[in-house]
C-alpha cells in the first residue's frame, strides 16, 4: 500500500484534515470539553500545594499559597480544620465538575470516532455502487472485503488514538503551564528531559508505519487465499489437493504473526523508556529542588505530582503516535480504493426518481473489446447494428465466445461502447439516462446470485414493497411451487450463493425475483439452461404473456429455448451472422 508522496507526516495531515472536516461543529464542542477537562485537572493539582501547606503549617511563599492566604483572609477562616475543610471542599467540587466534563468529552469523542468510521465504510460502498462496471469487475474481491472489514477497523483504531493523542496534548500543555507556574527552573529541567526522550519517538513511528504496511498487505493476501480456497473447496477435497493451500496458509500466518510480534515488542520498549525517563525526571526534580533552588516542600511535592501526571499523557501520545503510524496504511488503502473507483462514476437514480424510458433500443455500429487480462468475453463485439422494438421477444444464439454475454452487458449499460453508440428512445445510454435505464431492467444470469438468506429476503431485494401474495404469484408463474413444500416455505435459507438448493431451483427463484421487479426489459442469459425443456417452455411462454409485455432478450445455446421468440439472431465472433 502506498503512502502519500510526502511521507508519513503528509499522511497524518490528510487523516487529521479529513477527520476535522467530518467533525465540524461537534469537533469544536469536543475541543472545548477537552480543554475544560485539562484546565479542571490543573486546578485540582494546583490545590494540592495549599492543602499540604495547611497540613504542615508551612509558610505562604509560593504563588498558590499566597492566593490561598488571600482566600482565607477573605473568608475570615483562621483555624486549621476550617481552612483544610474549605480547600478540600473546593477540591472535591472541582473533581466532580471534572468528572462530568470528562464523561461528556468521552461520549462526544466516541460519537465522532464511530461516525467517522461509518462514513468511510459508506463512502466505499457508494463508490462501488456508482463505479463503472469495467472497474468493478477487475477488482480482487479480497481487496474490497479487506478494505470494508480489516482496513475500516484499523481506521477506527487510528481515529481512537488520534483523538486520544490530541486530548493528551491538551492535558500535557495544561500540566506544563501549571508546572511553570509552580517553579520555572524545575519545569524547564523536566521539559528538556521529556523533549529529549520524545525525539526518539520518530524512528519508532517510521518503524510502526513500515510494519503497518506489511501487516495490511499480508492480511489481504491471507483473505484472498481463503476466498480462493473456499471457492474451489469442493474441487480441492475431491482430488485431495488441500495440502498446497494449507502450506501457503501457514506461511502467511507465520509471516503476519512475526510482524505483529515485532510491533508489540516495539511498543513494549517504548513504554519502558517512557517509564524510565519519568522516574529519572522525578528524581532530578527532587534533588535539584532541594539542593539548588531551595523550593518549599509543599511546592516540591505538588510539582512532583504534576510531573508524575505528565507521564500519563506522554505515554498516551507515544502509544497513540505509534498506533496511528501503524494504522495509516489502512487509511491509505481505503482512499486508494475510492480513488480507483470514483473515476468515471455513474449518477445513481433511485426508484422514486425514475421516469419510464420508452422507445426502441438501437445498437449503431457498436464495438467493444475486452482487455486481454482474462476478464470477461475476450472476443467482444464488432460493428454491431441492431434494433429492438418495445415488447419484442428477441432470441440470441451462437457458440461459446461469440460475444453474446458482451452484447447483454452492453444492453444493460454495464459497459460503454468503445465505438458506435447505444440509444433508447433516441437518447444515448449514458449519464443519468443510464441509471434510469438500469432501473427498468431485470437481469437473470446462468449462475444467478442468491444471498445467504431466506427466499423471502432474496425476493424482496427486487422490490422491498412486495407482499407475500405477490411473491407467491411470481413463484407460481415461474414454476417454483417447490417452495410451498419446503418446511419453512418462504423463510427457507438458501445458503451461500444458493448452494442449499439445486441449480434449477436457484434459477427459478432468480426468475421470480426478476418478475417481481416489473421490469420493462428482461435479459435472460442462459437463465433456464438448468431446467427440463417442458418446464422451460412453460415459463418462457408465461413471461411472453405478461401484461404489460416486457421486452425479452433470451440468450441460449439450445435451439428449443428460442422457439417462441419473435426474432432470432445468431452471433459469430462478435458479429451478427
Amino acid at each position: 500500500m502506498r503512502l502519500a508522496k510526502n511521507g508519513l507526516l503528509a499522511s497524518i495531515t490528510v487523516l487529521v484534515r479529513d477527520f476535522s472536516a467530518f467533525a465540524g461543529r461537534k469537533g469544536l464542542r469536543a475541543g472545548a470539553l477537552v480543554l475544560s477537562g485539562a484546565m479542571l485537572e490543573g486546578i485540582g493539582l494546583a490545590l494540592i500545594a495549599p492543602v499540604l501547606a495547611v497540613l504542615f503549617e508551612g509558610n505562604h511563599s509560593g504563588r498558590i499559597q499566597r492566593l490561598s492566604a488571600m482566600l482565607f483572609d477573605w473568608t475570615g477562616l483562621t483555624t486549621l480544620p476550617a481552612r483544610l475543610a474549605l480547600l478540600l471542599g473546593i477540591f472535591v467540587a472541582v473533581m466532580i465538575v471534572r468528572a462530568v466534563v470528562l464523561m461528556a468529552r468521552d461520549t462526544i469523542l466516541a460519537e465522532l470516532r464511530i461516525g467517522f468510521v461509518e462514513q468511510q465504510r459508506c463512502r466505499v460502498a457508494e463508490a462501488l455502487a456508482a463505479a463503472p462496471w469495467s472497474k468493478v469487475v477487475r477488482l480482487r474481491h479480497a481487496r474490497v472485503i479487506h478494505v470494508m472489514s480489516g482496513d475500516i477497523q484499523q481506521i477506527g483504531v487510528a481515529a481512537y488514538f488520534l483523538t486520544q493523542s490530541l486530548t493528551s496534548v491538551v492535558m500535557l500543555t495544561a500540566q506544563c503551564v501549571l508546572a511553570i507556574w509552580l517553579s520555572l527552573p524545575l519545569a524547564l529541567l523536566s521539559f528538556v528531559l521529556l523533549i529529549a526522550s520524545g525525539l526518539a519517538l520518530f524512528p519508532a513511528m517510521r518503524s510502526a508505519n513500515r510494519l503497518g504496511k506489511l501487516i495490511t498487505s499480508s492480511s489481504e493476501v491471507l483473505l484472498h487465499g481463503t476466498a480462493q480456497f473456499l471457492g474451489g473447496l469442493k474441487l480441492a477435497v475431491s482430488q485431495n489437493l488441500q495440502s498446497g493451500y494449507l502450506a501457503a496458509f501457514r506461511s502467511t500466518i507465520v509471516e503476519q504473526s512475526g510482524q505483529q510480534l515485532s510491533y508489540l515488542r516495539q511498543q513494549t520498549v517504548s513504554r519502558l523508556a517512557i517509564a524510565t525517563v519519568s522516574a529519572v525526571v522525578g528524581a532530578l526534580i527532587v534533588l535539584a529542588g532541594l539542593t539548588m533552588f531551595h523550593v518549599a516542600p509543599a511546592m516540591l511535592v505538588a510539582l512532583l505530582l504534576v510531573v508524575a501526571r505528565m507521564s500519563g499523557p506522554s505515554g498516551q501520545i507515544q502509544q497513540g503516535a505509534q498506533m496511528l503510524a501503524n494504522a495509516l496504511p489502512a487509511y491509505d488503502a481505503v482512499r486508494s480504493l475510492r480513488r480507483d473507483l470514483e473515476d468515471g462514476t455513474v449518477p445513481v437514480v433511485t426508484a422514486g426518481d425514475m421516469q419510464p424510458i420508452l422507445g426502441e433500443v438501437r445498437f449503431e455500429h457498436v464495438g467493444f473489446d475486452h482487455p486481454q487480462d482474462g476478464a470477461g468475453d475476450a472476443h467482444g463485439v464488432h460493428d454491431l447494428t441492431l434494433t429492438i422494438a418495445p415488447g419484442t421477444c428477441l432470441g440470441i444464439n451462437g457458440s461459446s465466445g461469440a460475444g453474446k454475454t458482451t452484447f447483454a452487458d452492453l444492453l444493460a449499460g454495464l459497459y460503454p461502447p468503445q465505438s458506435g453508440r447505444v440509444t433508447v428512445g433516441g437518447q444515448p445510454l449514458e449519464g443519468a439516462m443510464l441509471s434510469r435505464w438500469r432501473n427498468s431492467i431485470g437481469y437473470v444470469a446462468q449462475d444467478p446470485f442468491l444471498f445467504h438468506d431466506t427466499i423471502r429476503r432474496n425476493l424482496a431485494w427486487a422490490d422491498p414493497t412486495a407482499d407475500e401474495d405477490r411473491m407467491w404469484q411470481a413463484l407460481d408463474l415461474v414454476e417454483a411451487g417447490f417452495v410451498r413444500d419446503l418446511p419453512a416455505g418462504l423463510d427457507t435459507v438458501v445458503g451461500e450463493r444458493g448452494t442449499l438448493v439445486s441449480g434449477g431451483e436457484r434459477q427459478r427463484i432468480a426468475l421470480a425475483r426478476a418478475v417481481l421487479r416489473r421490469a420493462r426489459l428482461l435479459i435472460l442469459d442462459e437463465a433456464t439452461n438448468a431446467l427440463d425443456p417442458p418446464t422451460e417452455a412453460t415459463i418462457l411462454a408465461r413471461l411472453r404473456a405478461l401484461q404489460p409485455r416486457p421486452t425479452l432478450v433470451i440468450i441460449a445455446h439450445r435451439p428449443d429455448t428460442l422457439n417462441g421468440c419473435d426474432r432470432i439472431v445468431t452471433m459469430t465472433e462478435g458479429r451478427l451472422a
